[in-house]
């Protein structure tokens, strides 16, 4: 078929800079939907994670960092959810604690970090770049 390789599956993130996945992933695991190692050329990086069960002493699990490009967090929530996932971002010297359903924009080399709080939803990642810095 012409276009097969352009239906991808996903796959486990793998480990990146800046990120604890050992502490990140207790809340469940961070799946990577595509990127340039997905489908050469892609120049976008899609990542996403069911969150469930955050512990309620979550340490910070990402260092303050930036991107030479932009960057989008989605927190999703489900109909019917009482617990709708809450996370705390920290854009340079602002903190935001921000309830799903709820969109955050990232400018470019702006320094970020964010860390889930509590709550049941789904987090979605968008770097306007193919691979992970």
């Amino acid at each position: 078929m012409k276009y097969e390789d352009c239906v991808l599956k996903p796959r486990p993130s793998e480990e990146i800079q800046h990120h604890d996945s050992s502490v990140m992933n207790k809340t469940g695991q961070s799946y990577v939907l595509l990127d340039d190692i997905h489908y050469d050329g892609a120049g976008i990086r899609v990542t996403t994670r069911h969150i469930d069960n955050v512990p309620e002493d979550m340490p910070d699990y990402v260092e303050l960092h930036t991107h030479g490009v932009d960057q989008v967090f989605i927190f999703l929530d489900e109909p019917g959810n009482t617990n709708p996932l809450q996370a705390e971002i920290t854009l340079e010297d602002e903190k935001y604690t921000v309830t799903a359903p709820v969109t955050v924009f990232i400018p470019k080399e702006v320094p970020h970090s964010q860390r889930v709080i509590r709550g049941t939803g789904r987090m979605v990642t968008i770097l306007k770049k193919g691979k992970y810095p």
